[in-house]
């Protein structure tokens, strides 16, 4: 018994000429009051650089008010596009770092086909759905949005939870690309002379995925009518060229009215299905 008296004593006394370790009150940068990892030590600063928004309205007549209201906050861009515009399509997927696509949808009367619509754009970059009341955001989330704000709260805090998402989004875009993530380089020699096309080409070098036609119509047509599936169909094969620099060439598969497109090493193609791409 005496032995293990001293022993303690012999530990205690160890214990007490070490130096104490002191816990730091919790901050906003580091909210467990523990010191962050160096190479983590910014993810949770609140002046990480946001990243530009590109704002796409499903409705541009009736977003003009909320917009104006927010753009007094300083955060959002003046432009307001229609869904289908090319340029806005065309700047997030070339602007680097890789902008906020935030959707508006003033009314529930253009939330038609709205979780397809946050599917499809998602692929372009992340997506911020500012939604009429009553929306449940749940099916808008599992479609890829980043997040789901209600258009009718005070813009004040609509314009600090968006600055919120385009911090979250710079954070993210840190992260280095897994290899199947990484967009194919656009090829080198003269673009498409059209704007469509240089945004279709854009668009199928930076998502490795394959492209069903009717995401296609959807994301190329206007808010209240898709393009045609025979527009499509005599788009798609003019990229053929600018693949062709790559090695590249454009697969497409399907039938019955549900066909899809896919870009794929030109020795994978046999002539026939070069001739029906």
């Amino acid at each position: 018994m005496q032995e293990q008296r001293d022993a303690v004593r012999r530990f205690t006394r160890t214990l007490a000429l070490r130096p104490a370790i002191e816990l730091q009150p919790a901050t906003e940068d580091e909210p467990y009051g523990w010191a962050q990892p160096p190479d983590r030590a910014d993810e949770f600063r609140a002046d990480t650089p946001a990243v530009p928004c590109v704002v796409i309205s499903l409705a541009r007549e009736r977003s003009g008010r909320l917009l104006r209201e927010a753009r007094r906050t300083q955060l959002l861009p003046p432009l307001v596009n229609p869904w289908g515009t090319l340029p806005a399509y065309g700047e997030l997927l070339t602007r680097r770092p890789r902008p906020l696509a935030v959707l508006d949808v003033p009314d529930e009367g253009c939330a038609d086909e709205l979780g397809q619509r946050v599917g499809i754009l998602q692929r372009l970059a992340p997506v911020t759905v500012l939604a009429p009341e009553g929306t449940c955001p749940a099916g808008l989330l599992e479609a890829g949005a980043t997040n789901v704000l209600p258009r009718g709260m005070p813009v004040e805090e609509l314009a600090a939870r968006l600055m919120a998402d385009q911090r979250w989004v710079a954070r993210a875009a840190r992260e280095p690309l897994s290899r199947k993530q990484k967009p194919t380089p656009m090829p080198p020699g003269p673009l498409p002379e059209h704007a469509s096309q240089r945004v279709l080409l854009t668009l199928v070098l930076a998502d490795p995925r394959p492209w069903c036609c009717h995401d296609l119509t959807l994301l190329l047509g206007s808010a209240e009518q898709p393009l045609t599936r025979a527009a499509l169909r005599a788009r798609m094969p003019r990229l053929e060229p600018h693949l062709g620099r790559l090695g590249l060439a454009l697969r497409r598969t399907g039938g019955w009215g549900r066909f899809s497109y896919l870009v794929v090493p030109s020795p994978e193609l046999t002539p026939a299905l070069c001739h029906a791409a």
